[in-house]
């Protein structure tokens, strides 16, 4: 995955999917307010691209995965870098 934050442009408009996961509690209305990414990462086929979305929690983010082919969001995760690389 290849850190494209500052270069990608918008594929999809993921800020009424991230609506819902405001209302689910896995984000912050904060983020959504202001619109804020932490990180956009793309894989080397250049087919998907993870969007990283801060939480209250440091080290963890949400991540919503979407589809540059299809144009679209696929789903999110919930990515605990404490926990996935023992930060």
């Amino acid at each position: 995955m290849t850190d494209v934050t500052e270069s990608a442009d918008p594929v999809v408009d993921i800020w009424d999917y991230v609506g819902l996961l405001v209302n689910e509690k896995a984000v912050d209305k904060y983020v959504l307010e202001n619109n804020l990414i932490e990180k956009v990462y793309r894989n080397v086929n250049l087919t998907f691209d993870h969007v990283l979305l801060p939480t209250t929690n440091k080290n963890v983010f949400v991540v919503i995965v979407l589809s540059l082919i299809g144009e679209n969001i696929l789903g999110h995760y919930q990515l605990d870098l404490e926990k996935e690389y023992s930060l």
